[in-house]
């Protein structure tokens, strides 16, 4: 008797086993990683890549300086409600077409025969440069937030950005390490991140709360300011809406884990729904304490650190040994999110060169047999990561564009499948959904997603300040459409020839 449970769970893996590759052989894929992730680890994979009040603690300044305390809490509410909506419709696509490919393969289904091809190579290019922008923020925060703590305890260090950047090299090379190395431990790890994720906000929130001075509620709920020169609040407001829509992005990771997770067409939907709620709940919980808890808004902004969350934990704590285990834990965040940030981005890249979207694709498509891993497209991600980290030595502004592309160009892979598949249902047209559905409520949440994501894509090319100079030039536009343009030229260079959309490894 005292087997009979491990032999239920050994027959239920089998089950969920053969519909994985099932699924995968509908999409006319072969498996080649393995299932490594279940429904937990890929829960804790996903808010982890989030992390939403972490990266909301460092891009405190910009929400801070358009919108003020006001505009952060209710922008930080619609960010929420519109990326609940999308990842309830990317849920559904995922259920549909469970595989590392993500959003171009998705593009390649819905999208209209004559121009099936094209827009998935468009969407697949600007993915994979999503997640290798996606993977540098946190590495880049994690590295810099470590900069400004020394400038904390030590007045007479210089701020140099290429130590920046050399703090930035280590935290890339460690999520490699990881990858490459530990991967077969990684859905250990991130479950044990998302415990520490959730102590780590109540281990900050709770002193943070009753250590700190409090502000009115009139100044959290009320207060709005206009710092960047905007010719009306309004403006202002949704200029500052990078703070609340960048920490709402990359829960999508496990989209592309899909092929490394049990039972994936249920278990992806869910952990990304489950995400967003969980993050959701933890961000404005924690947005809440501290703006109640922040002290003097002038003094937190004109901190020599960079970062106001330094300034804003040392006034609460008057310790700078407190300050620095409170920003020790957010620097462990960023870190952490990267280790995530590099899978996904690497299997991004890996699914992309399997379907020839990229020059040198057979050797980029490559897995590793003996541990099971797309090394070189894990190698080939790295290389920009490094290269990206260059930027800060000749300028953090551009650098911090990173972000505003990472945001802008997930926000372009959310928003072409989700609108194709409106469009469908406009029409009436039949799509093969998977088991998780939204039913009849599928089409309202896939408008007002769209509609949500178009909205917050506007704001986030407009830059923090005006006038616009050199110094505070907005470069996520220039980035964006030049990679759009980059895109264009290697379809005609290479894309027309050698891309046909997924590849059919398997037929029926």
């Amino acid at each position: 008797m005292g087997h009979a449970p491990i032999e239920a769970r050994v027959r239920s893996a089998e089950r969920s086993g053969r519909r994985d590759d099932a699924a995968l052989h509908r999409q006319g894929k072969r498996p080649q990683l393995k299932r490594n992730f279940g429904f937990m680890s890929m829960v804790g994979f996903s808010t982890t890549l989030m992390a939403t009040w972490e990266p909301l603690a460092a891009l405190l300044q910009g929400g801070l300086v358009n919108g003020g305390p006001a505009s952060l809490v209710y922008n930080f509410l619609i960010c929420l409600c519109g990326t609940l909506a999308t990842a309830m419709s990317l849920g559904e696509l995922a259920s549909m077409a469970p595989t590392s490919a993500g959003q171009y393969h998705w593009v390649s289904i819905l999208a209209p025969a004559k121009w099936s091809i094209k827009a998935s190579w468009l969407t697949g290019w600007i993915s994979v440069l999503a997640w290798i922008a996606a993977t540098a923020t946190p590495a880049f925060l994690g590295a810099t937030l470590l900069q400004g703590l020394l400038v904390l305890n030590n007045p007479n260090y210089v701020f140099e950005r290429w130590h920046g950047t050399l703090l930035y090299f280590a935290v890339i090379f460690i999520a490699v390490f990881v990858n490459v190395y530990l991967i077969k431990f990684l859905p250990y790890l991130e479950t044990i991140i998302l415990v520490l994720h959730i102590g780590l906000f109540f281990s900050i929130v709770i002193p943070l709360v009753y250590l700190a001075p409090q502000h009115s509620a009139e100044f959290v709920f009320t207060d709005l300011e206009n710092l960047g020169g905007w010719p009306s609040d309004g403006m202002a407001w949704c200029v500052g809406l990078l703070t609340c829509a960048f920490p709402f992005t990359g829960y999508d990771g496990a989209c592309h884990m899909s092929e490394e997770i049990e039972d994936a067409e249920y278990v992806v939907p869910r952990a990304l729904v489950t995400s967003v709620v969980l993050n959701g709940a933890l961000g404005f919980g924690f947005l809440i304490a501290l703006l109640f808890s922040m002290g003097d808004l002038e003094t937190a902004l004109s901190t020599p650190t960079g970062y106001p969350i330094i300034e804003i934990f040392y006034q609460a704590t008057a310790s700078k040994r407190a300050t620095n285990a409170m920003i020790a834990g957010l620097i462990c965040s960023a870190v952490c999110a990267v280790l995530g940030l590099m899978a996904s981005a690497s299997r991004t890249t890996w699914a992309f060169a399997r379907d020839n979207g990229l020059p040198y694709s057979k050797t980029l498509s490559y897995v590793d047999p003996r541990r099971a891993i797309p090394f070189n497209a894990i190698a080939a991600t790295t290389i920009p990561l490094l290269l990206l980290g260059l930027i800060n030595i000749g300028s953090t502004t551009a650098f911090y564009a990173i972000a505003g592309i990472a945001t802008v160009a997930l926000y372009f892979t959310y928003m072409a499948p989700i609108a194709l598949l409106i469009l469908k249902r406009a029409r009436g047209e039949p799509v093969a959904l998977g088991p998780w559905r939204l039913g009849r409520w599928g089409l309202p949440i896939n408008v007002f997603s769209l509609c949500y994501s178009i909205f917050v894509s506007i704001f986030l090319f407009f830059p923090s300040f005006l006038p616009v100079t050199a110094q505070n030039f907005n470069w996520t536009v220039a980035v964006f459409f030049g990679s759009v343009l980059i895109s264009v030229i290697s379809w005609f260079w290479y894309g027309k020839s050698a891309y046909h959309g997924p590849v059919k490894e398997v037929y029926d």
